[in-house]
């Protein structure tokens, strides 16, 4: 897929990030920086990333695209000198992206693009959505009045996942927001077989962060679920604060044998157990736009979504599953029986086949980097 670049071939992007862009860290934002830098770079964009990482040793990932690493200062608000002296070196028509907020290396940062005349835009990836039950949200409140909203209302853009994101800034900041979707990679394989027995299996890949992720709720809607049947079976991929938390729900509600807790996965052994699950579920209470619902439904798995994790939208309109619009586990339930007997009346390969199509029309890396460049690299004069 080629574009006509020419408006901003003049410009250089380099993506500010906390850590090494690599694409198997749990950090989502470190995963969206590599693929876009991957597919700005085929593009023939002129890309840089550039991380602030302890472990400046560590990367070991394939990347085309120049990285730069550097170690963070002792106190996080110092001026970091090797950093700020490679402004001297770079053409001021640059564009710095700067990925993620309350990072006060980030704002030290930008007191010196300011200072050398560079622009900067801001991919807060869902950071700024202060849900009350967000650890130190008092803190992060203060922090964003004092440093956060200098470095927001000085950008020459803001990004936003959805219109929701959006909708989190005020009314002049809004003007200069754009909305560009999280994008995913699509791959040869997918789930190409779809059961039709009386058995439904789910799965869930993320974090494990029983409130956030709404895990809560999942285990006792599978708890309701097994009161009526015993024919469910939850496969859980990933790690957290609450693992133990959450195994010790799941014992409380004697649902052990219907969930099985796999730890992290990555690549292929990852992608295995997602396909042979019936449905991927993520019922967050709050999101930026989970990656692993895109990689889920680019495998061709139907998924079931809260509100909430800014895909509902998607989802109806592509026909790739199914909603929980009040998020609560008897709704959650609901949609589980509803899933099974669909999977038995032989429609539920329709909505995976659609989750697929989906993730390739909508989410692809390639319309995502088409997507900065019109709505957002080209408006910054």
């Amino acid at each position: 897929m080629l574009f006509n670049y020419k408006i901003v071939e003049h410009y250089k992007i380099i993506h500010l990030v906390k850590g090494r862009a690599d694409p198997s860290a749990s950090n989502g934002v470190n995963v969206v920086i590599h693929n876009l830098a991957t597919i700005q770079q085929k593009q023939d964009f002129d890309v840089e990333v550039w991380g602030i990482t302890k472990n400046t040793h560590l990367t070991k990932h394939e990347h085309i695209y120049p990285l730069h690493l550097f170690k963070p200062t002792i106190f996080p608000f110092s001026k970091n000198i090797k950093l700020t002296d490679r402004l001297t070196t770079i053409p001021r028509s640059t564009i710095f992206h700067i990925h993620s907020g309350f990072i006060p290396e980030f704002y030290t940062f930008t007191r010196s693009l300011k200072k050398y005349g560079f622009k900067w835009i801001i991919s807060s990836h869902g950071v700024y959505a202060l849900n009350k039950h967000i650890k130190n949200i008092l803190l992060k409140s203060i922090y964003k009045k004092i440093f956060e909203n200098n470095l927001i209302n000085e950008a020459s853009a803001i990004h936003a996942l959805s219109t929701s994101e959006a909708q989190l800034f005020n009314a002049q900041v809004r003007k200069k927001t754009f909305i560009v979707p999280n994008g995913v990679v699509i791959k040869d394989k997918f789930k190409t077989i779809y059961s039709t027995d009386n058995f439904l299996r789910i799965s869930y890949c993320g974090r494990i962060v029983m409130h956030h992720k709404g895990l809560d709720l999942l285990l006792k809607s599978i708890n309701l679920f097994k009161k009526q049947k015993e024919n469910i079976h939850l496969d859980l991929i990933g790690d957290g604060p609450d693992i133990k938390l959450l195994k010790n729900m799941a014992e409380t509600l004697k649902i052990n044998k219907q969930v099985t807790f796999h730890g992290n996965k990555m690549g292929q052994e990852k992608e295995d157990i997602v396909i042979k699950s019936d449905i991927f579920i993520h019922t967050s209470r709050w999101e930026g736009m989970p990656l692993a619902v895109l990689e889920a439904a680019s495998l061709g798995l139907p998924l079931l979504v809260s509100q909430q994790t800014n895909l509902a939208d998607y989802v109806y309109k592509s026909g790739a599953g199914f909603v929980v619009n009040e998020l609560t586990h008897h709704n959650i339930h609901t949609k589980l029986l509803m899933i099974l007997e669909e999977k038995i009346n032989k429609k539920l390969d329709i909505k995976g086949r659609a989750a697929r199509k989906m993730a390739i029309n909508e989410f692809s890396w390639e319309n995502c980097v088409e997507l900065f460049y019109k709505n957002i690299y080209t408006k910054i004069t």
